[in-house]
C-alpha cells in the first residue's frame, strides 16, 4: 500500500533500465539518469491517522527510501532561451527554463489522486527543484548542447491538500524527498 501511494504521490515511477524514453523533436539528449529518492521528514509532513478502533499507529507517508526512478533530461529552447525538459516512465514532459549554473524548477499541474492512505481524495501540487552538476560551469555550448553532466541533485516537494471528505490526514501537508541522480 505504501509503495502504491508513494508512486502516485511522486509521479516519478520507472525503472532506470526500462525507461526507453527519447527526447521530443527539436531537443537534444543531455543524458539518462537514475534518480535516488531519500525521504525528508520535516515539519508539516503528511501523516495518516489510524482508522477508528485500530491498534495501528500513525502512518508517515514519506518513505525513508523512496526508491529509484529513471529519467531522461533533454535541452531545447523556449521563448528564445534554453529550456530543460525531463521525461519519466509515467509519461509527459516536465519543462523548466535552464537557470543559472544548471538550475531547474519543474512544476506539475495539480493532480487529484483517489484511494490514498489518507482515506480520501487528495490534490497534489508537485515541484522538483535542483540543478545539473558538471565539472565546470554549465552554459549552452556553441553546438547548442551542454558540457557533460555528471549528476543531478535536488528536492521533490509535494504539497498535498484535501480534495475529499472524511480524511485521516491533517491538511495541508507535504511529502518531500532529497534527489540525487547519476548517469546510467
Amino acid at each position: 500500500m505504501r509503495f502504491l501511494l508513494i508512486s502516485l504521490l511522486l509521479l516519478l515511477a520507472a525503472c532506470p533500465e526500462q525507461t526507453g524514453l527519447e527526447c521530443p523533436p527539436n531537443t537534444g539528449t543531455i543524458g539518462q539518469y537514475a534518480l535516488y529518492l531519500a525521504g525528508n521528514h520535516d515539519a508539516g509532513e503528511c501523516i495518516a491517522s489510524p482508522p477508528p478502533g485500530s491498534d495501528a499507529g500513525p502512518l508517515v507517508l514519506t518513505l525513508d527510501d523512496g526508491g529509484t526512478q529513471g529519467s531522461v533530461f533533454c535541452l531545447g529552447t523556449s521563448d528564445g532561451g534554453p529550456e530543460l525538459q525531463m521525461l519519466t516512465g509515467r509519461g509527459g514532459v516536465r519543462k523548466s527554463p535552464l537557470l543559472d549554473d544548471g538550475g531547474f524548477r519543474f512544476v506539475n499541474d495539480p493532480l487529484v489522486v483517489q484511494g490514498t492512505a489518507c482515506s480520501c481524495d487528495v490534490t497534489i501540487n508537485e515541484t522538483f527543484e535542483g540543478s545539473l552538476i558538471a565539472s565546470g560551469p554549465i552554459t549552452v555550448q556553441p553546438d547548442g548542447g551542454l558540457p557533460p553532466i555528471n549528476a543531478v541533485a535536488g528536492t521533490v516537494f509535494d504539497r498535498v491538500t484535501d480534495a475529499g471528505d472524511n480524511c485521516r490526514c491533517a491538511f495541508p501537508c507535504t511529502v518531500s524527498y532529497a534527489v540525487s541522480g547519476a548517469p546510467f
